[in-house]
């Protein structure tokens, strides 16, 4: 009997052969969470040294541009100290072009100059050889033709003279006459306009005194009190122009008044508005307290502007018409003389008797506002000459200063200082 088969074969219970097959497969398990688990590690341990390659290339990378960019820059600020050198050295050159220029111009001028001082000294020579030339024939040419041309001449100058004044105060009277009138006018227009109001009121020559605390005042009042007057004699300007374009015809000088009365006319409203939102009084009153902003002001203002000049436009041609008071001829040579003794010199005139009149008092507002109207005789003296030759009656005509309307004027002007002095008083 051999040994093998003395042995006998171990036989297992299946309890546990069954805990035994448990254990190999928890074993297998166990072997196989373990490779996973190297396997992740592996995976992470690669993912971490990938990450780490990629933080340095990218520090690299950075270093790299950072390393670009300073060369960049270095290069750049090579480029622009070697330009600024250049134009350095340009700038060097023109100032050195300039100068040998400039040298070159001067020396030219000198030369120039030279030359011109002494040609002026030839012909002074020249010119004085034939002033003693002619002085030498002066007893000879002395006869009766000479004379009566000599005496000519210095009688058309002093005709010249004589007509510029006569026209220049005729005209100046109107003017004044004229801004009286629409004056007085706006004046009881407001008086009349407050008593509406219950507003008491003593007029002087340079204001009118409205005797009532201030908190009497309220919207409606002062639109209407401090707009009735510009308003109202608005509409008698365009009245006064309709009326002069109907007797533009009459040789008389009066007609004037009623043309520069519709200058005043406009220029009493747009003026006032105009030198109102600069002083804030008269009919600055009423754009206060219509709470118009500094935008509305401003539009306010280029309106006002804009229609002070249209005007002007407008009564360009009538007051080359009016030329028919002296003339039955009006060129465009002697328009500049004409408008200048017809309009210009009137304005100065006139107001300079404004002023005169009002003294010891200079009111700001009434007195910027008369000069406003410069605004509309600046488009007459500047269009005059644009227009064509204009034919008068052939009757003959007279250069005589007005005295009727002068002396109109001194009554105006002694109600305006004597009785306004020291004031009326309406209501109260």
């Amino acid at each position: 009997m051999s040994i093998s088969s003395g042995k006998k074969k171990r036989s297992y219970s299946f309890v546990y052969k069954m805990y035994r097959r448990i254990r190999y497969v928890r074993y297998k398990r166990r072997i196989q969470s373990e490779k996973v688990r190297e396997l992740k590690l592996a995976a992470l341990l690669e993912e971490k040294e990938v990450r780490r390659k990629l933080s340095e290339f990218k520090k690299q990378d950075k270093l790299q541009q950072r390393i670009k960019l300073k060369a960049e820059k270095d290069q750049s600020r090579r480029y622009k100290a070697d330009l600024w050198v250049e134009i350095k050295e340009q700038k060097k050159q023109v100032k050195y072009e300039i100068q040998k220029l400039s040298a070159e111009i001067k020396e030219k001028e000198h030369l120039h100059n030279k030359i011109e001082r002494k040609q002026r000294r030839r012909l002074l020579r020249h010119y004085m050889k034939i002033q003693i030339r002619n002085l030498t024939h002066l007893p000879g040419s002395v006869n009766a033709s000479n004379i009566r041309r000599l005496f000519k001449s210095i009688y058309n100058a002093i005709v010249q003279v004589k007509a510029f004044l006569i026209i220049s105060l005729n005209s100046a009277v109107l003017f004044v006459l004229s801004y009286m009138t629409l004056f007085l006018i706006g004046q009881a227009v407001t008086v009349l306009t407050a008593s509406f109001f219950d507003y008491p009121t003593i007029v002087y020559y340079y204001e009118v005194y409205f005797i009532i605390s201030p908190e009497d005042w309220y919207h409606d009042s002062v639109k209407t009190v401090f707009s009735a007057g510009p308003l109202v004699n608005l509409v008698i300007g365009f009245s006064f122009l309709i009326i002069y374009n109907s007797i533009r015809e009459n040789t008389g000088s009066f007609k004037l008044f009623f043309l520069w009365g519709y200058l005043h006319a406009v220029n009493m409203l747009f003026g006032a508005m105009l030198v109102g939102t600069l002083f804030d009084t008269g009919f600055g009153h009423v754009i206060s307290w219509m709470y118009i902003m500094d935008t509305g002001r401003v539009l306010y203002s280029i309106i006002s502007i804009f229609i002070l000049v249209l005007a002007g436009l407008l009564a360009t041609r009538p007051f080359l018409i009016s030329a028919n008071s002296y003339y039955n001829y009006m060129g465009r040579k002697s328009r500049t003389f004409f408008i200048s003794a017809q309009v210009l010199m009137p304005y100065i005139l006139g107001n300079a008797f404004l002023i005169a009149i009002r003294l010891p008092r200079f009111i700001y507002y009434d007195t910027f506002i008369v000069v406003t109207l410069i605004l509309s005789i600046t488009p007459i003296i500047m269009a005059c000459r644009a227009y064509p030759e204009l034919y008068f009656e052939e009757e003959a005509k007279r250069f005589r200063f007005a005295w009727l309307h002068a002396l109109i004027l001194i009554l105006v002007v002694l109600f305006f200082r004597g009785v306004l002095e020291t004031g009326i008083r309406f209501g109260g």
